[in-house]
């Protein structure tokens, strides 16, 4: 009796673990890997030094290095690294060629996609802003050029039927944004940013201020326009005086790779993240709930192969 309540032990403790099937194809490691984040002491250089302990602890040496959203698909597309995190719109503008990027960049590929971000256009709540179109000739401060923000929002204003022209747009650090909605310099601000953002929930407690939302017909136009946008809410009293939710876009934090790393490398990677899915989840708040089936899911799709394999594999991805 005893051996056999010893055996139903063991079955319970294996199955509550996730379960990583074995591959039928040989699993090559990276010699090494490196992952370009953001700047130091930023969540995202956290979460790439994070990402290379796990890589590490399981035979492949694997380091860190300061970057953005947009110069890590640059730099994975040219080699200079092996992984980078940047944010699921990048590859549209990249893939395009659009500014900043000189010539258009096809050969990045997602690995993982890993948490979602939304856009929040904040306006001052005095004011009878409804939606993007009432920004025309109103002072407005997006971030600096080529930034995720600038890119995307630069979207949403043409499919709104604006440019930049049209309205009396600033630029500026987020820190910047905020002290132009505190001394009344400007009408409003946007950041695509974390949900909910920590710096958001300070700017409402300082300034009355509104959400202006993105309407379903503007969305599907933008998402025609960018398939790699998804579509997000931001739920009523997540901010203060917010009493109604707040129809938005969502750009994912996802980690890519260049197509020259074989299927093989990839579907190594894929597999290391996933099969220590509870350290990759420590690494940041909004990691908390992620799943195996979240990570697969890439808005605009775009996969590795050999991600894409793994996911198949294990049943995250039909």
């Amino acid at each position: 009796m005893i051996k056999q309540l010893k055996w139903y032990c063991l079955a319970v403790s294996i199955t509550a673990l996730p379960v990583i099937a074995p591959s039928s194809f040989a699993e090559e490691k990276p010699d090494q890997l490196t992952i370009f984040t953001s700047v130091s002491g930023s969540s995202w250089y956290g979460i790439g030094a994070g990402m290379a302990d796990i890589f590490a602890e399981n035979g492949v040496p694997s380091n860190p290095e300061l970057g953005a959203s947009i110069s890590n698909i640059a730099n994975v597309s040219t080699g200079k690294g092996e992984l980078g995190l940047s944010n699921s719109p990048a590859i549209t503008v990249a893939e395009r060629g659009d500014k900043p990027f000189s010539v258009p960049l096809t050969n990045v590929r997602v690995i993982a996609a890993l948490s979602e971000n939304l856009m929040h256009i904040f306006t001052d709540a005095n004011s009878e802003f409804n939606s993007v179109r009432d920004l025309k000739g109103e002072p407005f401060m997006t971030q600096r050029p080529g930034s995720i923000t600038a890119v995307v929002f630069d979207e949403l204003l043409g499919v709104s039927g604006l440019t930049r022209d049209d309205v009396n747009m600033l630029t500026g650090s987020l820190t910047e944004q905020q002290d132009g909605m505190k001394d009344r310099r400007v009408k409003g601000m946007v950041s695509i940013a974390s949900y909910p953002s920590s710096w958001g929930g300070e700017l409402a407690k300082t300034v009355p201020i509104k959400f202006l939302p993105v309407d379903e017909e503007t969305y599907i136009e933008l998402a025609s326009r960018m398939p790699t946008v998804g579509r997000g809410m931001i739920k009523a009293g997540t901010y203060e005086n917010q009493d109604t939710d707040i129809p938005t876009i969502t750009a994912k934090m996802i980690l890519v790779a260049s197509d020259e790393m074989t299927d093989d490398e990839a579907y190594w990677v894929t597999k290391t993240l996933a099969g220590n899915l509870g350290a990759l989840q420590r690494l940041h708040a909004s990691f908390k709930t992620l799943t195996i089936e979240d990570m697969a899911d890439v808005p605009g799709g775009g996969l590795h192969p050999g991600a894409e394999r793994f996911y198949r594999e294990i049943g995250a991805l039909k």
